[in-house]
């Protein structure tokens, strides 16, 4: 992981003010295209929380996980007491008991190793599990 991806969390307190949270919109496509109701998530690069709290708003029991302990310090101020958080990241997780209905990263994918990132993403997800990101906007468009 390069080091600028761990730099954020110098500024964690400032990020978490100024970075826009994200639309209901968000979660409303992303349960859409999961077809059915999402009971787990794990979150990939989950930063100060924008979105670990749209999800865990929603019920979804959320695993929030980001390689920056001082981001995940700042997550914490500002989740649900039930979001539970990891210290790591996509590289570091290993697949085992836990597997998720949903493995979601918003903001974060593009830090991630390219190699073995499918397969460990396949990893951690539930027999019919789904994996979204954000790439882009985070609503419908209007062009065709």
């Amino acid at each position: 992981m390069p080091d600028r991806a761990l730099s954020f969390g110098e500024r964690a307190e400032a990020y978490e003010r100024f970075r826009p949270g994200y639309p209901v919109e968000l979660f409303d496509l992303v349960r859409e295209y999961a077809g059915g109701p999402v009971r787990s998530a794990l979150e990939i690069g989950a930063g100060t929380g924008k979105a670990t709290r749209l999800f865990a708003a929603q019920g979804i029991a959320v695993t929030a996980t980001d390689p920056d302990g001082a981001m995940l310090a700042e997550l914490r101020r500002h989740v649900p007491a039930s979001v539970r958080t990891v210290r790591a990241s996509l590289e570091d997780l290993r697949a085992g008991r836990r597997r998720y209905g949903l493995v979601y990263a918003v903001a974060a994918l593009h830090w991630t190793d390219p190699e073995g990132r499918w397969a460990r993403v396949a990893s951690l997800l539930e027999p019919a599990g789904v994996f979204a990101r954000r790439a882009g906007r985070c609503s419908r468009s209007t062009r065709p």
